[in-house]
């Protein structure tokens, strides 16, 4: 799918979403199956399917920063400048939770929020409205997809719409950093090399 998306497709993609449904999209880094956030049934269909303990929290695409911010709790001066660099982009950063933001997750203390730069992406984002809750399109364990025909052969006929957009442009799963309490902690290196997170002071593996 094209970097434009046609809005018939969005207007069916949101009601599918809004309805329970799963959608498979792309994004900068690797393909991702995604869920309504107030769809626990539709959530747990998507644990099912990868496999995925649910010890393992699903992160939330959001379109930009203003749909991130009710969520969490106040950014700091610092945070926000890691935020104001690196997104839109291939970096999720985990944030303690607001009180809305503990309906949300379920009540859990932090929650992973990313903003993808992909346009398809947070066209969707956009129609919909709010954050959703979306991980890689794979099984767990196993190499994300990062086309929409192997996103298919993976969870074909199992999600309700799967958007082809080509290979996803970074073919590599985001980074992610745990800036949820005094010291940042680098979960996952990804897209984003440690290297350059460095000048952000209290990085530690």
């Amino acid at each position: 799918m094209g970097r434009k998306v046609p809005s018939a497709v969005l207007r069916e993609t949101v009601r599918v979403l809004n309805a329970g449904g799963l959608v498979i999209f792309p994004t900068d880094t690797v393909y991702g199956l995604a869920a309504s956030v107030f769809r626990p049934a539709a959530i747990r269909r998507i644990y099912r399917l990868k496999g995925r303990s649910y010890k393992k929290p699903l992160p939330l695409l959001v379109a930009g920063r203003s749909q991130a911010e009710p969520l969490v709790e106040p950014i700091s001066a610092r945070l926000r400048r890691l935020v104001n660099d690196y997104w839109p982009g291939p970096l999720t950063v985990v944030f303690r939770t607001s009180t809305l933001g503990r309906l949300v997750t379920g009540g859990r203390e932090s929650v992973a929020v990313r903003v993808p730069d992909h346009a398809a992406a947070r066209a969707l984002l956009r129609a919909f409205g709010g954050p959703l809750a979306v991980t890689s399109a794979n099984k767990s364990g196993r190499p994300p997809a990062v086309t929409g025909a192997a996103a298919g052969k993976i969870f074909g006929g199992k999600a309700e719409i799967l958007w082809d957009g080509g290979r996803s442009p970074r073919g590599v799963a985001s980074t992610v950093l745990d800036a949820s309490g005094p010291e940042w902690t680098l979960v996952r290196e990804g897209a984003v090399p440690r290297r350059t997170l460095l000048k952000y002071l209290g990085l530690r593996e």
